[in-house]
Parts: structure tokens; C-alpha cells; sequence
């Protein structure tokens, strides 16, 4: 078979692309991993997480490089009268790599699984803690103002008129006193109704944190199943392509 200046410039021209979408896409990756957004805290299993999603996320840039470069290879081969050097390095090298990067895929997937479920528990756990010191936190208010009397209750309300008619006071504790104010009323009015409301709120704060928490669970749950499917499937393609490629030139 005469060779062509195609049968030269084609493979050439696959495995180059080929070449710079690999290399392009594990420089991404390192730079995503050196200099992450600025608004992510990653620290312990954070990061292993960020990592793992986003070597999942360029998995396939890789992936298609390589196919380029076999497909490259295999047109030099067809192309020429010998069939081309059967051992040559580079095909080894990408069949090497193809395989090197299905293992590391097939090990993000337990990984992954295990890190989003830890993950998860801490959320849940922080989540639970803030809640509970904050249900602790009316609960002490609520026995506080309850177990006062009410000329006492009556001072501190008087105390509150003054400060709000002196001004210059900061926005949020403006907005606080606002409220301490009204319920201090409330339950000097209306001792039943406050009592009721008091309640009320307990049981919207529950509710809440059950919201957060579903909230939370879901989104894990879908990360890291997303994540663990996606990696599997790379993981087939690439030992796919680098197993059999290195059984036939081998």
C-alpha cells in the first residue's frame, strides 16, 4: 500500500489532539485541586470529596484523548505495508495509562460511598447540635421571663422604652430589643397566648431542623451516587480500552 500524505497527516493530527486533550485535562485538574474556588472551606474529608468529584467530573476529556491517539495508531497501521511496530512505546504508554486510570476509578467508587455517608453523618450531627443549643438557648429565656414578676416585667419594658427613645442603636440589636419587647408585653397581657406562641416556635424550630436535615441527606445521597455511577462507568471504558489494548501488543 503507497502511503499517502494522509495516511501520514491523519494519525498525526488524532494522536496530537488526542495528546493535548489528555495533557490539558490533567493540567485543569491539578490547577482545580491547587487553587480551589475561594468561597469552598476543604479541610480533611472535604477535600478527598472535592477531589474525587472533580477527577470524576474530567474523567471523560481523558478518555477521548486516548481514544484519539488509538484511533491514530490504528490508521498508521492499516496505512503502512509492515502494520506498524507492534511494541511501540507510546501505544504501550496509553494503553498503561488507559489501565492506570480505570484503577484509580474503580477505587473512587468505594471510597466515595464511604467519605459522602461520613460526610453526612457530620453534617447531620452539626446540624442537630446547633439546633439543640438553640432550642436550649429559648427554653432558658422563656424560664427566665416566666419566672419573673410582674412589676419586674414592667421595669424591663419601661428599661426598653428609654434605650429605643434614645437612638443610636445598632440595626440588630434595634431588632432585638424590638422583640424582647413584644413578647415581654405579650406575656404580660396575655400569659396563655404567650405560652402558646412559646410552643409554637419550639415546634417550628423542630420542624425546621427535620427540613434541614432531609435536605441534607438528599443532597449527599444524590453526590455521592452521581459521583460513584459516573466513576464506574469510566472505570469500564478505560479498563475496556487499556486491558484489551495491552493483551494485543503484548
Amino acid at each position: 500500500m503507497q502511503p499517502t500524505v494522509s495516511s501520514f497527516l491523519t494519525p498525526l493530527a488524532l494522536k496530537t489532539a488526542g495528546a493535548v486533550l489528555i495533557l490539558s485535562s490533567l493540567i485543569d485538574l491539578v490547577f482545580m485541586l491547587v487553587f480551589p474556588p475561594e468561597n469552598l472551606v476543604l479541610d480533611g474529608g472535604r477535600w478527598w470529596l472535592y477531589a474525587t468529584s472533580q477527577l470524576v467530573d474530567r474523567g471523560l476529556l481523558p478518555l477521548v484523548g486516548i481514544a484519539f491517539m488509538v484511533t491514530g495508531d490504528w490508521i498508521k497501521i492499516v496505512s503502512t505495508e509492515d502494520g506498524g511496530d507492534r511494541g511501540n512505546i507510546w501505544r504501550i504508554g496509553t494503553f498503561v495509562l488507559a489501565s492506570l486510570l480505570g484503577l484509580i476509578f474503580v477505587l473512587i467508587i468505594p471510597f466515595q460511598l464511604s467519605a459522602t455517608n461520613d460526610f453526612k453523618t457530620q453534617e447531620l450531627g452539626k446540624i442537630s447540635k446547633e439546633v439543640t443549643q438553640i432550642e436550649a438557648g429559648i427554653k432558658n429565656n422563656l424560664k427566665q421571663i416566666n419566672s419573673q414578676s410582674k412589676d419586674k416585667i414592667k421595669e424591663q419594658i419601661t428599661e426598653i422604652d428609654k434605650e429605643l427613645k434614645g437612638g443610636q442603636i445598632p440595626p440588630e440589636r434595634l431588632t432585638n430589643l424590638q422583640i424582647t419587647k413584644s413578647k415581654l408585653e405579650l406575656l404580660l397581657n396575655d400569659p396563655k397566648k404567650f405560652a402558646a406562641e412559646s410552643e409554637q416556635n419550639l415546634q417550628q424550630l423542630q420542624k425546621q431542623k427535620q427540613k434541614v436535615e432531609t435536605q441534607a441527606s438528599e443532597r449527599m445521597l444524590k453526590t455521592g451516587v452521581r459521583t460513584s455511577l459516573a466513576s464506574f462507568l469510566l472505570a469500564i471504558a478505560y479498563i475496556t480500552i487499556g486491558w484489551t489494548g495491552l493483551k494485543r501488543v503484548l
